[in-house]
């Protein structure tokens, strides 16, 4: 049953990440679905697990430039794999952000798009994530 939970998990993530890249928004119901794959046996949810978006939320109270939907993601994530993991998971996709930032500067392809409002967009970062949190699983996520 463990490989049904998380083939749904990523499924799951994957809607989110394709809607963070479309669109840069994460509706709210992907983070209720990913939280939902939690009732699903053997696991249980794991209620300490939602302190795992504590930094992205600080991060978009104090700085800003982090949405809402993230947030919430990381938190449903949080409730799947459990706080340790899902807590890798973040930092994991957070450097994997910055790396990717990295390499997009030195190559001097910094791709500025901007919204309608002509605001900058950030990158997304569900996608980077989806991979953080499948590292995250590694480290002995609830599967």
């Amino acid at each position: 049953m463990w490989m049904v939970r998380t083939i749904l998990f990523f499924l799951a993530l994957s809607l989110a990440a394709v809607s963070d890249v479309r669109k840069r928004i994460i509706p709210d119901w992907i983070p209720c679905l990913v939280a939902a794959v939690s009732l699903i046996p053997p696991g249980k949810p794991s209620i300490l697990g939602l302190l795992a978006c504590l930094p992205l939320l600080i991060a978009g109270i104090t700085t800003g430039g982090i949405g809402g939907g993230d947030v919430k993601l990381t938190a449903a994530c949080g409730v799947v794999l459990g706080l340790r993991a899902a807590f890798i998971g973040l930092l994991a996709a957070l450097l994997l952000m910055l790396i990717w930032h990295g390499v997009c500067m030195s190559m001097g392809k910094i791709i500025k798009k901007k919204s309608k409002t002509g605001k900058e967009q950030a990158y997304p970062l569900v996608p980077f994530l989806w991979i953080g949190m499948l590292l995250g699983i590694g480290t002995g996520g609830i599967f």
